[in-house]
């Protein structure tokens, strides 16, 4: 199985998406980073899912096989679950579902090539 990754640095714009090249272990540097599954995570009833951070420390890699479509950093909106998303950046992926982060989190998404 090869990775194709991407690196979403939200401190800049999500619109600076960069490949990285993992090293031989698949490790892409983040070794302090919380890994979760996209497909582990629950959306609420518009596909909506809110990763909330309290500040520039926190490392997340999302594991998934669905590709971001889209991407951007919402001005306002409130998520069908009530959660002011308002000035988070977003990323829409190819099954419906819209990830939603502070931008002053660190993440990577990675998408497996089968």
């Amino acid at each position: 199985m090869a990775f194709a990754e991407a690196r979403i640095d939200m401190i800049d714009a999500p619109e600076y998406l960069q490949p990285i090249v993992p090293h031989t272990d698949g490790d892409a540097g983040n070794g302090d980073a919380i890994s979760l599954s996209l497909a582990d995570l629950l959306p609420d009833s518009s596909g909506a899912i809110v990763i909330e951070g309290d500040g520039g420390d926190l490392s997340i890699l999302i594991l998934t096989d669905e590709p971001v479509v889209d991407a951007g950093v919402v001005e306002t909106l409130v998520t069908a679950a009530g959660e002011d998303v308002s000035g988070h950046a977003f990323f829409a992926f190819s099954n419906g579902t819209t990830l939603y982060a502070p931008r002053e989190v660190d993440l990577l998404i990675i998408n497996a090539d089968v």
